[in-house]
């Protein structure tokens, strides 16, 4: 891929994987971006300390799902699922590389989760994970270690779920500041040559969104033929949260930097939008 200054360079990749269906589609994006941009991908897996120290406990106990019965937890039994579940994680990722020639690696690291994944991380240029917890209750909302990663972490983010590919509608969110002008190089790049993409400019007069057209034309070069230009006022994230539900796309490319919304409101975007993210914090 050719690069330009205001381009995001990506040559290593960390993904977290713990065999969930979040993080197959996680596993899915990151390979399909190492190929694109022949990148170097490491492979995650963390075994939660907490749930082994919760094991040990003498009352602890779990609800059978088949039959609603309250059991002990056998923690030698606990250990062992977790160990199981590194190695389907490690094959998982072996085959899905295997087939591209991707080089990659694996690493199994023991603490708490969140800030095990943010530390495999520190020398990558992305990190990929899903963008919600194992659990029924945090379905609708970030998990633990999406949150975490979006609020504390320092490298670019991917936050996927299941039943999106990068194959499908892009959405970018395009202010004129630098960091939405990464934000729109980037879907470029890994746009494929005819995946929609969607761009918002987020522009309060017919002059300036004028300008933001301009301007964004400019930077995608030969994919803004694959350009769908809305330009909608900045009212808030309720409406914003509108525009996007109305056109319903699939991955939304955004910049932590904005010159309308502060980081805290990014955050708060990405909170509330039920779709996969990819959010640029570094070049």
């Amino acid at each position: 891929m050719k690069t330009s200054p205001n381009t995001l360079a990506i040559r290593r990749i960390t993904v977290a994987l713990d065999c969930s269906p979040h993080s197959r589609a996680s596993l899915d994006a990151a390979v399909a971006i190492a190929q694109i941009l022949k990148a170097e991908l490491s492979g995650v897996f963390v075994e939660d300390i907490n749930l082994l120290r919760m094991a040990q406990l003498p009352q602890a106990s779990q609800i059978e799902r088949t039959t609603a019965r309250e059991t002990g937890i056998d923690a030698a039994a606990v250990e062992r699922s977790l160990r199981m579940q590194a190695r389907e994680a490690a094959l998982m990722m072996k085959k899905a590389t295997e087939q591209f020639r991707i080089r990659h690696s694996f690493i199994t690291r023991r603490g708490v989760v969140p800030a095990e994944v943010l530390g495999a991380a520190l020398e990558s240029d992305l990190l990929v994970l899903g963008r919600t917890g194992k659990t029924p209750v945090c379905r609708r909302t970030l998990g633990a270690t999406a949150r975490k990663a979006v609020t504390e972490g320092t490298a670019n983010l991917l936050l996927m779920r299941p039943g999106f590919t990068l194959q499908g509608p892009l959405m970018v969110l395009f202010d004129g500041s630098e960091g939405s002008e990464l934000a729109l190089q980037t879907a470029a790049s890994i746009a494929g040559t005819a995946t929609p993409i969607h761009v918002l400019l987020l522009a309060n007069s017919p002059d300036a969104a004028e300008h933001l057209n301009t301007r964004a034309a400019a930077l995608m070069g030969e994919k803004k033929q694959q350009a769908r230009l809305h330009s909608i006022p900045w009212a808030g994230i309720p409406m914003l949260l509108q525009c996007i539900g109305m056109i319903d796309t699939g991955l939304l490319v955004t910049s932590e930097t904005s010159s309308i919304m502060t980081k805290e409101t990014v955050h708060e975007l990405i909170e509330k939008l039920n779709y996969p993210v990819l959010l640029l914090k570094k070049k």
